[in-house]
């Protein structure tokens, strides 16, 4: 039963919801001020109403937990959810997110003192603090975490709405992808014309437009050079301090791809050279399996590719391009080869055909050009 107790003209009225984990009573108080000119007992009978009705809604919220710090949430949620349901590296860019970003801000808010407007301006601060400032697309991600905790926060009865939800978010800038064009593509292969490693890693990157973890995280037994199919399986990914590999970026990344004549050749070339080189170093060899390997046998990594990257195209007219420009310029080709859009987006490992819509949206208008100028042509 809640507690009434008259205080001058007001009543205080306290409800006790029981105790929380840390063996402390949960108590809810408010007041209620009668209206001016009833009687004593009118009032009382009044503040009792008043007080049955408070009590009704304190217990539909006997749950919440709204003086919990956000600090406190985030720990819960990484605890109790992440652990279970998020995927290794998922957990790792989590965690990563909340202690850089998330924690310095809010860590020290109460989930009841967070409100969208809040929310709005730490995501507009994180674009333009001094030190450290970060990109509308990171924000979004840093929003997408935040708001995943919060979620988390609502089913568990701690609060009662997510703030997230309401918030805005920086206008992320829709940019072209850059992109190499026929000449350029020609003119990066024929830098890497001579046999090593890292050529062939670059080049299965134009003629695939696979994402370079995913090349680096190959198998040769995800090759069949029977069919020519190159099944993506598995991606090298950096987290905790080390190199290893995880299932791929969404469940459409684990696909099957057909291999031009020129890839398989240069991957049968690729193995004779491996197996060279591994009977030389013997035992030691680490990774056998691997497509991709260090002199040794050990994971070939994307840093030491990206840095041999940017070193080969150094003082170049190509000098700027990076890894992922590779993986935009397969898919550009193939766009404006009139390949269906559909058929891109399987080849690419798109979540879906929306995503691969809004990247290459640029390119889809100048195709779309490109079919209107060519009737216009063929009717005249």
């Amino acid at each position: 039963m809640a507690n009434i107790t008259k205080r001058g003209n007001t009543y205080r009225v306290r409800v006790s919801l029981g105790y929380d984990m840390a063996g402390e009573q949960i108590v809810k108080s408010t007041t209620f001020t009668p209206p001016p000119g009833v009687t004593e007992g009118k009032a009382r009978k009044l503040a009792q109403e008043f007080a049955h009705e408070f009590e009704r809604k304190c217990h539909g919220q006997a749950a919440l937990r709204e003086n919990m710090r956000l600090s406190e949430m985030c720990t819960w949620y990484m605890e109790n959810y992440a652990a279970n349901e998020l995927k290794e590296i998922s957990a790792y860019n989590y965690r990563a997110a909340i202690e850089h970003h998330i924690l310095p801000a809010l860590g020290n808010c109460k989930l009841k003192d967070l409100s969208p407007a809040m929310l709005t301006g730490f995501y507009k601060n994180l674009c333009q603090k001094q030190n450290g400032a970060i990109s509308p697309s990171s924000v979004k991600k840093v929003h997408t975490i935040l708001s995943s905790i919060l979620t988390f926060g609502v089913k568990q009865g701690f609060i009662l709405q997510n703030p997230c939800q309401k918030a805005t978010l920086p206008k992320v800038k829709q940019e072209e992808r850059p992109f190499l064009d026929d000449t350029q593509l020609r003119q990066l292969l024929a830098m890497l014309e001579e046999y090593s490693t890292f050529s062939t890693a670059i080049r299965l990157l134009i003629y695939t437009g696979i994402r370079s973890g995913e090349c680096l995280g190959l198998k040769w037994d995800d090759i069949d050079f029977e069919t020519g199919v190159l099944s993506i399986r598995h991606t090298l990914t950096y987290a905790f301090k080390q190199w290893s590999l995880t299932e791929p970026k969404t469940k459409n990344s684990v696909r099957s791809i057909k291999l031009p004549r020129e890839a398989l050749d240069l991957l049968k070339l690729h193995r004779a050279k491996q197996r060279e080189q591994r009977l030389m170093v013997g035992s030691l060899w680490k990774y056998p399996n691997m497509v991709f390997t260090t002199s040794t046998g050990n994971y070939y990594d994307r840093s030491l590719l990206n840095t041999q990257f940017k070193r080969l195209l150094a003082g170049t007219s190509l000098e700027g391009v990076t890894l992922h420009s590779l993986r935009h310029s397969n898919a550009t080709l193939l766009i404006n080869s009139g390949i269906p859009l559909k058929v891109v987006s399987q080849h690419l490992g798109h979540s879906s055909i929306e995503v691969t819509a809004d990247i290459y949206s640029h390119v889809l208008e100048s195709s779309r050009a490109k079919v209107a100028d060519a009737l216009e042509l063929k009717l005249k």
